[in-house]
């Protein structure tokens, strides 16, 4: 087969695998799982065979597959997918392009060369070891050229996407790495509207009206009720006019943690809300917490729950 060739059943074969994985009624978690498990295996032939570049793969066929995973995800052409790519515990979806793969595959195959047992099969890699190659010599193994790039998708998030890295930038510096899998589990068992409305919060591209306005959607950007501007951080914790709001979802979700910790055996639960011990008979009313459970063996847990942004 000519280059030529290789390229148009390419693109064929992609389109038809993701527009087949398209048009099956799953949650988007499964049919990204079908593409990072299944789709990726079967351009893997191609990828090793065939001389393509990189700068070719990344500009047709990356564009294929990227397309279908923001129409299952729902994310706007405006919204990054770099925080989709990183891995679970950094608030990712450990998926990644078919050029990753790519250069996975040429990597493998650059190895093979260099190290087989042939003197001329050595000769070859010598021989081949140019300016379109040398880039794939420089990674040990495929793990390093996934480490690699999720490590510049998480730069990108931190140094260079202002608006939609602020989220990232906020989870990375006060989320406690234990509570990551808790949010990748929690996540996955979504349903579909809430699941993608999480992905889409995660990287800021929620139609708020100060995104509204940054896309030439809307010519004004504040907010309708206090006239600030409306950005995420604005909607979700910060406009005036809601106050009894953000206090209604405090005390729900305070309420539920008080219920729930009740359950304790020999536990005492003291919790700021009607109908509970109040935490100030322990602590004074200018410390007293939201929660406090005194527990049979000594230890005390101390809660103080937030209406943030995170």
């Amino acid at each position: 087969m000519s280059n030529d060739n290789h390229k148009t059943e390419l693109t064929t074969l992609l389109n038809e695998l993701m527009s087949d994985t398209d048009s099956k009624p799953l949650h988007p978690k499964n049919k990204l799982l079908l593409y990072s498990r299944y789709v990726l295996s079967k351009l893997a032939w191609h990828f090793t065979v065939a001389t393509l570049s990189k700068t070719w793969v990344t500009e047709n066929i990356d564009s294929i597959a990227n397309n279908y995973i923001r129409r299952w995800l729902e994310v706007p052409i405006s919204g990054t997918l770099s925080t989709v790519f990183l891995t679970n515990n950094k608030f990712g979806l450990s998926i990644y392009p078919p050029s990753v793969k790519f250069i996975q595959c040429q990597t493998v195959l650059r190895k093979a060369l260099k190290f087989s047992p042939s003197e001329s099969t050595n000769d070859l890699w010598k021989a081949t070891s140019n300016h379109a190659n040398i880039q794939y010599d420089a990674y040990n193994s495929t793990k390093e050229v996934l480490k690699d790039f999720r490590s510049g998708h998480e730069n990108k998030l931190l140094k260079q996407l202002t608006s939609q890295g602020s989220f990232f930038c906020s989870v990375t510096k006060f989320a406690l790495p234990q509570l990551n899998k808790v949010w990748s589990i929690a996540q996955s068992k979504l349903p579909k509207n809430i699941y993608n409305f999480t992905i889409r919060y995660i990287n800021n591209s929620l139609p708020t009206r100060k995104n509204l306005n940054r896309w030439a959607i809307s010519s004004n950007s504040d907010c309708s009720f206090c006239l600030s501007p409306e950005t995420l951080l604005h909607i979700v914790a910060g406009c005036q006019f809601y106050l009894d709001r953000f206090t209604w979802r405090h005390n729900s979700v305070l309420n539920f943690l008080a219920h729930t910790l009740q359950t304790v055996d020999g536990s005492t639960l003291y919790a700021d809300l009607n109908g509970f011990k109040s935490p100030s008979i322990l602590t004074g009313d200018t410390y007293r917490p939201d929660l406090l459970l005194s527990c049979s063996n000594g230890s005390l847990y101390v809660a103080e729950l937030t209406t943030a942004w995170l």
